[in-house]
């Protein structure tokens, strides 16, 4: 399998992004999100994406060149209509705009519809965290699209993956970042395994006749995945999933005008809080380091080298895979260079090492 850096995965997808009508800036975000997602372990949501991506441009489900608007403001909210784009564009515009709020209210909350695609949400999470504020986001997608995921006692799709993202800041260490699909796991991690031609770990799925399943396949053959929690603890993410829909999908959506069904579908909530108000900020520094020194001290159990604060999986992947490079799965790629030679970008873009069988 190809070993691809983060800069060429950025650059590909911004060519290939622009190629079919995007502009520069937009092209941007949505590449150097896909690389980041890549270099800290989430490959679910990086470069496999801009395959997805091109096919929805080609259909006129994304509209690339299009940008966010501010459709209703006033105080620490906001609303922002995304006007068919990216959703990595909407939501980062979002973000800042939440966070300039916090600054001016204490606390800001900033919605969003009309979008493709999010990405990573915690992503977003570290950008509010590096401007050292708290945040809680949440994403929903329209009951009119497809869902995959099964509410709990139920045997198909009624849901969408619906994650939720929150996050701290951490003083010069990686920021503390919470950020999960509400089931079992990611549909995109789902669509890794299956680029890759193995099972999925365990009973991620149930298949079309509502039987446990391992088999990537069964997903997109009228399967769906199981809330987080599984076939007998799944009642906790679906209860989870179900309020996430509410505050990431339902505000979002009857906060949008005009919608019709060829729409992008999702839609999105972010609430920043701006920790200054509540505190002296060493104080709570210093609460978060107490709590990450009392967890970590935790005696490892069987099995397992340490325990990990939240986030800090995602900077150990981040700084190993910007020194080895990221292991793109043989099928993904070869998707992947058969765009670049169809959209008539340079030859050498499909130039890569040779990586190993084993990720």
């Amino acid at each position: 399998m190809p070993i691809v850096s983060g800069e060429k995965i950025a650059r590909i997808s911004r060519e290939l992004l622009v190629a079919v009508g995007a502009t520069e800036s937009n092209a941007a975000i949505v590449a150097d999100h896909l690389a980041d997602a890549n270099l800290v372990g989430h490959d679910s949501h990086g470069f496999i994406r801009i395959i997805q991506y091109l096919r929805e441009i080609a259909e006129g489900n994304i509209e690339p060149a299009a940008e966010p608007e501010i459709v209703v403001e006033r105080g620490g909210v906001a609303r922002i209509s995304g006007n068919g784009t990216f959703g990595q564009v909407v939501c980062r515009f979002a973000t800042e705009l939440a966070i300039q709020k916090a600054r001016t209210n204490g606390i800001a909350m900033v919605a969003t519809c009309e979008h493709a695609h999010t990405g990573r949400l915690g992503s977003y999470s570290e950008m509010v965290a590096k401007a050292g504020m708290a945040s809680i986001m949440t994403l929903g997608t329209r009951r009119t699209t497809v869902r995959r995921v099964a509410p709990f006692g139920g045997r198909d799709g009624r849901l969408g993956t619906n994650p939720i993202s929150m996050g701290f800041p951490y003083g010069s260490e990686a920021p503390v970042i919470l950020d999960f699909a509400t089931s079992i796991a990611a549909e995109g991690k789902v669509r890794v395994y299956r680029a890759r031609g193995q099972a999925l770990p365990g009973d991620w799925l149930l298949d079309a006749e509502g039987k446990p399943s391992r088999n990537p396949e069964d997903l997109y053959n009228g399967g769906a995945i199981l809330p987080m929690g599984g076939l007998d603890g799944g009642h906790k993410g679906y209860g989870l999933s179900f309020m996430v829909d509410l505050l990431g999908g339902a505000i979002a959506s009857l906060n949008c005008t005009e919608r019709t069904e060829g729409d992008p579908t999702r839609g999105s909530s972010i609430i920043v809080i701006d920790l200054d108000t509540f505190g002296e900020p060493e104080s709570i520094e210093r609460e978060v380091e107490t709590l990450v020194r009392h967890v970590k001290a935790s005696p490892p159990m069987e099995g397992h080298d340490g325990v990990l604060y939240p986030g800090e999986i995602e900077a150990r992947n981040r700084s190993q895979r910007q020194q080895d490079g990221v292991v793109i799965e043989d099928a993904t790629w070869e998707e992947i260079a058969g765009l670049i030679e169809a959209h008539g970008l340079p030859e050498e873009l499909a130039l890569v090492a040779e990586g190993t069988e084993a990720l």
